[in-house]
């Protein structure tokens, strides 16, 4: 494995600057007692082990921990989790040593998994849970084909609920904050009887959006609503039923964002030479960036943004989730047991997803009708341990999914001058130019000087898609550790995986020949040139709007989200299925203790894994083209790490570096349709790789100071991705092919780094715990095509998001009967402006928009146990 110096120079410098030599690469939330780190168990491997005798790169947290560093949900774990990046822009985003999936549309599955006590969660809008009556959330980095299965080729997170007590009581939380925010959190255990014991547990979180638009919307709002009803059934000495059923409701606002353009020879700034709604002037067209202006970030002032009133920014889902587990320890070394989980969640639209930046109504992407979603997990688990030295788990599972969804994507009218339009024309199959030319001419000379306004739908004026999706999972696993010495093991594993997907889309287009009798009807300035193309002729003035005033007509003709007539049907079916095997070989060697005798260290783990994952793959819509098949993503992951204590087992250091091998990786692209429409859709990049390493460290300096610190270098490259010239696509129909190769990975920061520093002091007033956080990512590059690429070079925030560190600071007060408790915090110290988001398209629309992280934040908890 090749880690190159740049990784290398600060996990050595972190070292030495650290008395003595120590791990911490899984655990970052540990307790102390008498200065020393306690153990951690984790289920990394679907069973019980020490997390620092367990051969994977993990990071352990407890819901105490969580508490203690103010966190409210998942995404904020990726403040002190290395490699972790959680963003919740436009979309939910989970990625983990640079793999994610950026898209949040149903036919995309995510690429980092997240499971709710053993309960798998397969849609990215779910997975960004709170953490309500949490008891701890597990980490797991690199692929986990084997255990955990298809979509984890970044890896996982395993939430873990507080299980019911065997004795009544409780808490009950409540927090004010500033803009306006009020949380309220309560769990209750009540006890039936000496076997059966349930728990209660409820979250409220509201806050006001600090994203003022100019239309009187506050966006990046919060409301949440959940309710948890747990039960735990003791059968008998060895049978345990835990249930669980799960209550969400979300009312927000996504985040709004600003526009900046990117090129001026993006298709729909000046490269196709079209003009625009409010465009008066051929020989000066600017009403395309005057749009993204308007909404830019030094047009609209500190967090004031402008997207106009035809944006949808509601997040309104509403969800159910069950979960039943069956754990029967049927002799001393053998246990079986069976998850079964059920998932309804339903997305409320409209809801705008994309569009070019400002606020026009001009390129949009909308979510139209409700979404559903619905799964139905099994699976079957058998653990235990085989002639005294092998621990084995092995089982199967099955899946069963439907999602739905309604999109429609939509351009206005536009217009060119007459040879502009030959242009355009002569890159639309079946149109013959001669014929066009003549019609050209002879309109032409009906207005003085020779020319004449001409309005078309040379963009699909609107495209609207009905999407149904049926999948089906199977899988068997197995994995077996052999203890070849007490200190010596090898773990051999592999998972067969079968996917069979079905696909319904029925696709509407725009009836041009209707709109061009609808425009020409309503206004006889218009006439008609090329009805299959809705072009016509103005008879008039550009200074006369003639674009606004067609797309008006359209609108008061047809005054919802679709504004214009919709044509017949095109039904698509299809169904294929994916198969795959993923294996995985684990050695982890444990020092010796008499090895260590007298050392500063008091333990040691080394360990290297090879391992297996992929990404299922999937149909996907492709404009009036219908459905298409991308094929599944493949990733190898050759991987070696260190996990020591040190120091009396007060410091605790985690070394993991890793190289990982992509073939078929999954990325988003614009191309265009057999119509010569733009289309967002994806691709497989031929082959790409990451190297990077992780490092984790605990350490307790004294009885009452903890500091953590950690901190990963991800080092992304493709080593084959070629695309396609999307100017020669959308002019000429030209197949021209370019090599994307040396672009950076999007979404994902190279560097990260986390620092917190929290100290207790006993005093007869009560323990004092103040506790500070930092925490930094490095450049992102948002990018989407080569055109992005391109201006970043001469321009570097043109596509990138810049690097930023955020500082949290929390003091908490507990009293000598630790029943309350009081905390006052401030999240975003120096009110820092970063973003989290969203897109730079150079090449089609040419823009960036761009969204803000939260601003400095700060409020009051009270805490109250009975």
């Amino acid at each position: 494995m090749n880690i190159n110096k740049r990784t290398l120079l600060p996990l050595l410098l972190t070292t030495i600057a650290i008395p003595g030599y120590g791990q911490g690469g899984s655990d970052t939330t540990n307790k102390k007692v008498k200065g020393l780190i306690e153990e951690v168990i984790v289920t990394a491997r679907k069973r019980s082990e020490n997390i620092q005798e367990t051969p994977v790169a993990v990071t352990a947290i407890t819901g105490d921990a969580l508490r203690e560093q103010g966190i409210l949900s998942a995404q904020e774990l990726s403040k002190s989790v290395p490699s972790l990046q959680i963003n919740n822009s436009t979309s939910p985003q989970i990625f983990i040593r640079g793999i994610g999936q950026r898209a949040p549309f149903a036919r995309f599955d995510p690429s980092v998994s997240v499971y709710l006590d053993g309960i798998f969660i397969p849609r990215p809008d779910g997975q960004l849970l709170d953490t309500i009556d949490v008891d701890s959330v597990q980490v797991l980095r690199g692929p986990q084909g084997t255990l955990f299965g298809k979509n984890n080729t970044g890896g996982a997170l395993v939430f873990t609920l507080t299980k019911p007590g065997e004795e009544s009581g409780g808490y009950i939380e409540t927090s004010l904050g500033n803009y306006n925010e009020q949380r309220l959190q309560a769990a209750l255990d009540l006890p039936v009887n000496d076997e059966l014991f349930t728990r209660v547990s409820v979250n409220t979180r509201r806050r006001d959006g600090f994203l003022k638009d100019a239309t009187g919307r506050e966006n990046q709002s919060i409301d949440r609503l959940s309710a948890i009803f747990q039960a735990r059934w003791l059968a008998s000495d060895d049978i345990v039923l835990d249930g669980f059923a799960f209550l969400g409701r979300t009312r927000e606002n996504f985040p709004s964002y600003h526009c900046r353009v990117v090129s001026d020879d993006a298709l729909f700034v000046n490269g196709l030479g079209i003009l625009w709604p409010g465009d008066t002037d051929p020989n000066n067209p600017s009403a395309y960036r005057d749009n993204c202006e308007a909404n830019s970030r030094e047009s609209q002032g500190d967090l004031h943004t402008n997207q106009g009133d035809s944006q949808r920014q509601n997040k309104d889902q509403d969800e159910l989730m069950l979960g039943l587990t069956f754990d029967y320890q049927f002799n001393e070394n053998h246990s079986v047991k069976s998850i079964i989980g059920y998932r309804d969640a339903t997305k409320y639209n409209p809801q705008t997803t994309a569009d070019d930046g400002g606020p026009a109504e001009y390129l949009r992407a909308d979510l139209l009708g409700n979404s559903i979603q619905e799964s139905f997990t099994f699976e079957l688990q058998f653990s235990g341990e085989l002639f005294d030295d092998i621990d084995y788990a092995a089982g199967i599972f099955w899946q069963d999914e439907y999602k739905s969804e309604r999109f429609n994507t939509s351009n206005p009218i536009v217009g060119a001058e007459p040879i502009a339009f030959l242009g355009l024309a002569s890159g639309q199959a079946g149109f013959d130019l001669a014929e066009i030319t003549d019609l050209l001419g002879s309109v032409t000379g009906l207005v003085p000087g020779g020319t004449v306004p001409l309005v078309a739908a040379a963009a699909p004026l609107a495209t609207v898609q009905d999407f149904e999706i049926d999948g089906k999972t199977f899988a068997a696993f197995s994995q077996a550790t052999w203890h070849i010495t007490d200190n010596f093991e090898l773990t051999l594993g592999g998972r067969y995986t079968e996917e069979t997907r079905t696909s319904y889309l029925e696709t509407r287009g725009a009836d041009l020949a209707e709109v061009t009798s609808i425009i020409s009807s309503a206004d006889p300035r218009f006439v008609p040139i090329l009805p299959d193309m809705a072009a016509l002729a103005f008879l008039g003035r550009w200074s006369q709007d003639p674009l606004t005033i067609a797309n008006n007509i359209l609108k008061e003709r047809f005054p919802g989200e679709i504004h214009a007539p919709l044509g017949e049907a095109r039904i698509d079916r299809r169904s294929d299925t994916f198969r795959q095997f993923t294996p995985m070989a684990s050695a982890a060697y444990i020092i010796p203790e008499d090895l260590l005798y007298g050392s500063l260290i008091d333990s040691t783990m080394i360990y290297a894994t090879w391992s297996n994952g992929f990404k299922s793959g999937f149909q996907e819509p492709f404009g009036l083209d219908g459905l298409t098949v991308v094929e599944p993503e493949e990733l190898e992951n050759r991987e070696i790490g260190i996990k020591i204590d040190a120091l009396d087992r007060s410091l605790r250091v985690n070394i993991a570096a890793y190289s990982m091998s992509f073939k078929n990786m999954h990325l988003i692209t614009v191309n265009v349709d057999s119509n010569n429409a733009l289309v967002v859709g994806s691709q497989n990049a031929g082959a790409s790789s990451i190297e990077g390493a992780e490092l984790e460290v605990m350490w307790f300096p004294s009885m009452n100071t903890m500091i953590n610190f950690t901190y990963s270098n991800n080092n992304y490259r493709y080593d084959e991705f070629m695309d396609n010239d999307l100017k020669s696509l959308a002019l000429r129909g030209e197949f021209v092919p370019i090599d994307r190769s040396d672009e950076e990975f999007a979404v994902s920061p190279e560097v990260t780094a986390a620092l917190g520093i929290q100290h207790t002091l006993d005093t007869e007033f009560g323990r004092f715990v103040p506790r500070l956080d930092a925490s930094y990512k490095s450049d992102i590059y948002l990018g989407l095509d080569r055109g992005a690429w391109t201006a970043s070079k001469q321009d570097k925030s043109l596509a990138y998001a810049d690097a930023y560190i955020l500082y949290d600071a929390r003091v908490s007060w507990t009293g000598d009967d630790e029943s309350l408790s009081l905390a006052a915090y401030v999240k975003n110290l120096t009110d820092e402006r970063y973003d989290i988001g969203a897109v730079s398209a150079g090449d089609s629309i040419g823009t960036f928009t761009s969204v803000l992280g939260d601003p400095r934040t700060y409020g009051i908890e009270v805490r109250k146990t009975f």
